[in-house]
């Protein structure tokens, strides 16, 4: 319990980093405003994020997946053949309420939940689905003062396991109109606090996810081109004249390409040229997002380097950094010299890929239509009772 007690005062610290961040990115006549807003935003663990964001996107709606984890509970208790939930050797009882359950609980109740919970009308859920419905019961916690993050926090470790197993392979489904659907939407992560810098972890899945939705990298392999000596901050101007900013990457040239660069390299000019032309196709770029600075790929880049040691920021072969272990908010360091392990980063970029956005290539592609309403996780299901 004590550790527990540590791990939330830490992500509650977090959240208190993630409006500093905010109050970084806005002008002097919002700052004042902004200080009053904090207090109360901590004090209810408010949604720093989402009064800047412009229109009415889709919200997570958190019930379907609390009342899901309700009625599988309900469920659980009239099956005499189930396995009785343990904690070591102590019998453990799994509460209907999700914020009446203990850590040890929740995690447990958790890996059962993907597996067993079906719709009311007794069909499976999705992959998808079910992930919906764990996004759903993370915001829930969040918002009644539960800082555990079920998804990162070690805590944790064995349902992560569990989720990304299940969720591993998916592919999002094509509708009758033309429409690309996935259960899971990029909003809902912002929602639930999966994207944004409350945390090391946190900013880390982030920029994976900025990297998989903007250079489509869908492999871990992909993602290991990165480093930071091969992504730059640039500025150009754009048609009225105003200069926006972006990040550019320039994959690394293959040394067997520079081996036989150099061998037909005569003169000097014409294979320089044709390096030239070739890193300008190569080179991939992400637009800095000026209407909401705090889901900017370029502030949140820069946020990433001011937390990680000068020591790593010409490397060539690392750009995921491993969290210090004793990393408090208000070090200057959140990020030790050591690269994320591959593990860690495939089971983060196996929840990135059943979001909806990563799978359009063109943004102005596979737009809802007007058969194509917003999902609602059980609408179908209450009709078919």
């Amino acid at each position: 319990m004590g550790n527990t007690l540590l791990d939330t005062g830490l992500q509650v610290k977090c959240y208190l980093i993630q409006c500093m961040f905010v109050t970084t990115l806005l002008t002097p006549q919002r700052r004042k405003s902004k200080a009053a807003e904090t207090a109360s935003v901590v004090a209810s663990l408010g949604e720093a994020q989402s009064d800047v964001v412009p229109g009415e996107p889709p919200k997570l709606q958190h019930m379907y997946g609390v009342d899901a984890w309700k009625r599988w509970v309900q469920w659980s208790k009239t099956q005499p053949d189930l396995e009785k939930p343990r904690f070591g050797s102590r019998p453990m009882e799994i509460k209907e309420d999700v914020l009446k359950c203990t850590t040890a609980e929740l995690g447990y109740g958790l890996c059962r939940f993907i597996c067993e919970v079906k719709r009311p009308n007794g069909e499976s859920y999705s992959q998808d689905s079910l992930f919906y419905l764990c996004l759903g019961i993370q915001q829930y916690l969040f918002q009644n003062g539960r800082m555990e993050n079920i998804f990162t926090d070690l805590f944790y470790g064995k349902f992560t396991l569990e989720i990304t197993k299940l969720l591993k392979g998916f592919k999002p489904t094509i509708t009758a109109s033309g429409y690309l659907h996935s259960r899971v939407e990029e909003e809902y992560l912002w929602d639930c606090k999966q994207l944004g810098a409350y945390s090391p972890i946190v900013l880390l899945n982030t920029l994976l996810f900025f990297c998989t939705k903007f250079f489509q990298f869908k492999t871990v392999a992909q993602h290991r081109q990165l480093s930071f000596a091969h992504v730059m901050r640039c500025t150009k101007s754009i048609h009225d004249n105003t200069k926006s900013n972006f990040l550019r990457f320039y994959p690394p040239i293959p040394k067997k390409d520079l081996a036989t660069e150099t061998a037909a390299d005569v003169d000097g000019v014409a294979a320089k040229r044709k390096r030239d032309d070739e890193e300008k196709e190569e080179v991939l770029e992400m637009m800095e997002n000026s209407e909401n600075p705090l889901r900017c790929p370029v502030r949140l880049y820069e946020f990433y380097l001011s937390k990680c040691s000068d020591s790593v920021k010409q490397r060539t072969n690392v750009f995921f950094l491993l969290p210090e272990r004793s990393c408090v908010p208000n070090s200057p360091m959140w990020f030790s010299s050591q690269g994320l392990d591959d593990h860690t980063l495939d089971t983060m970029l196996t929840r990135i890929l059943t979001v909806r956005e990563i799978h359009l290539g063109d943004p102005q592609r596979n737009k809802p239509q007007s058969k194509d309403p917003e999902w609602v996780p059980d609408q179908h299901d209450d009709n078919s009772d």
